[in-house]
């Protein structure tokens, strides 16, 4: 879920394969850039509730090596000067659903940073990230015709919104909006995240 590259027309012809070559190495170049720049974070995050609940981290079972993919997401939020707290909750691609910015992890930047990318690709904020996971859940990815659906486990991170930026990779692609700790605990459907919404609301 990074930012859409185009490639020519005739991406199957040789010409093609390299041209997509030299567009993915382009991307990885600027995102390890902005990485180096501290583009994605401000920060670490540093909440009274956030020990506890790196502590409490939901378990599951262990699966096969190589059966997941390891997808990173954020549950973003933001206080208000009347003290609630709110959730930023993004449109998903394939649903009318509402969902949290999460995505595939590149090898090059450890789990907060990719985290915090999403973030920043999926919904153009940026802020202090928790320096570890607060949440863990799994959910079915669907593959083409060709491939079996995959299973997903997504590592989710804390990020207190800092800056909400004008424009961002996937500005025209979804919509975002805030909601409060309560609305996005019914909105997102997995408990995990839920869970998390009701305890940012007593914080």
């Amino acid at each position: 879920m990074g930012e859409v590259v185009e490639l020519p027309k005739l991406h199957r012809t040789r010409a093609g394969k390299s041209d997509a070559r030299k567009a993915s190495s382009a991307k990885v170049r600027r995102l390890k850039q902005r990485a180096k720049q501290g583009a994605f974070t401000t920060g670490t995050l540093s909440l009274p509730i956030l020990g506890e609940l790196m502590r409490t981290l939901p378990s599951a079972p262990p699966l096969p090596p190589g059966e997941a993919l390891l997808e990173a997401g954020v549950l973003a939020f933001r206080r208000e000067t009347s003290g609630e707290t709110l959730i930023l909750l993004i449109s998903k691609k394939r649903s009318k659903n509402w969902g949290i910015p999460k995505g595939k992890c590149v090898p090059h930047l450890s789990f907060p940073e990719n985290a915090a990318k999403e973030a920043y690709e999926e919904a153009g904020v940026l802020g202090a990230i928790s320096p570890s996971a607060v949440g863990m859940f799994r959910a079915r990815k669907r593959g083409s015709p060709a491939r079996a659906e995959r299973t997903m486990e997504i590592w989710v991170y804390l990020l207190e919104v800092a800056e909400m930026l004008a424009d961002w990779p996937e500005k025209r692609k979804r919509k975002t909006r805030w909601v409060s700790c309560e609305a996005a605990a019914r909105q997102l459907r997995e408990p995990v995240l839920a869970h998390l919404c009701h305890r940012l609301a007593q914080s």
